[in-house]
């Protein structure tokens, strides 16, 4: 009997050895006790100083022990006639246009002509934003806006090779075109409150200027677009003061340009204009109010 319980213990200590010493071995072959994530990719084309600038950010920020090769495959998708695909090896040692060594982002600046872009002029395709914005009489409010264009579709494959010979992808598709939208508005036509004064008098300008266009916003990425591999959608927000905050109405202006850096052009759509109104400013809008909805504004 003694020499059974002798056994029993001695095989439950031969099994905490080899229970611990698996535990040590898996914890070393599993990189940075988490599996390999790519968690951001970022592509910068300049055509004017032929700069191409590519980076993939993993989450192994401490070690990179467990990464063998970093890559990045970029492919024109934009249309079956341009044919294009070319991979890019990216570093993380504080050299080929990477800044820290050693902290999971790797990257790389070569030239920019390495990238083969079809020769397609890019457009403003559609222009969606309403006809007019009725304020509320005491909360703020916004108008969504969006822009389509037809760019330079390119998908962005972003892979990494550990040194268990397994890959982590990340598939995204880019804008190429080096191009960005600017939204300027005209408000000379609008009915505009005096911040000098401590009540609500709006006012519209005696002569009004119809090339008193400002610059508003600036975008510079789009969204691909769900119908057409080769379209982007730019959106927005316009932020909008209630009535009782002496929001403004009347007419605005806006004119949305596309600028294309390639080429150092621009390409200015329509001019669309939005009536803003709310019932009690002051201001009558025959198209959207009468007599019945707004008697205050329109005897």
């Amino acid at each position: 009997m003694y020499d059974y319980r002798i056994n029993i213990r001695l095989l439950l200590a031969i099994f905490f050895l080899l229970l611990m010493n698996y535990s040590c071995v898996q914890s070393i072959a599993e990189p940075e006790s988490k599996k390999i994530e790519i968690l951001n990719t970022s592509i910068e084309l300049d055509r004017f100083e032929n700069e191409l600038y590519l980076q993939i950010e993993t989450n192994q920020n401490y070690s990179q022990n467990f990464i063998h090769e970093v890559f990045m495959e970029l492919i024109y998708i934009g249309d079956v006639v341009h044919d294009y695909s070319k991979t890019f090896k990216l570093y993380d040692n504080g050299e080929n246009g990477d800044l820290i060594s050693a902290n999971g982002i790797y990257t790389l600046l070569t030239h920019a002509d390495t990238v083969v872009l079809p020769d397609i002029d890019p457009e403003i395709t559609n222009i969606d934003m309403a006809e007019n914005f009725m304020l509320d009489e005491t909360d703020s409010d916004s108008l969504d806006i969006s822009v389509t264009i037809n760019g330079k579709a390119f998908r962005c494959i972003a892979s990494v090779l550990d040194i268990f010979n397994e890959i982590t992808f990340l598939d995204t598709n880019v804008n190429l075109d080096n191009s960005y939208i600017e939204l300027m508005i005209n408000s000379d036509y609008m009915y505009m409150d005096n911040p000098q004064t401590s009540v609500c008098d709006r006012s519209q300008k005696e002569t009004p200027d119809p090339n008193a266009f400002e610059s508003y916003f600036e975008w510079a990425n789009g969204i691909p677009s769900n119908s057409n591999s080769n379209q982007f959608v730019f959106s927005t927000q316009i932020p909008f003061r209630s009535l009782s905050d002496c929001g403004g109405t009347g007419r605005a202006m806006f004119r949305f340009i596309l600028h294309d850096l390639d080429t150092d052009t621009a390409i200015i759509a329509d001019d669309m204009e939005l009536i803003i109104y709310g019932c009690g400013d002051g201001v009558c809008e025959s198209s959207l109010e009468n007599a019945s909805s707004c008697p205050g504004d329109c005897q």
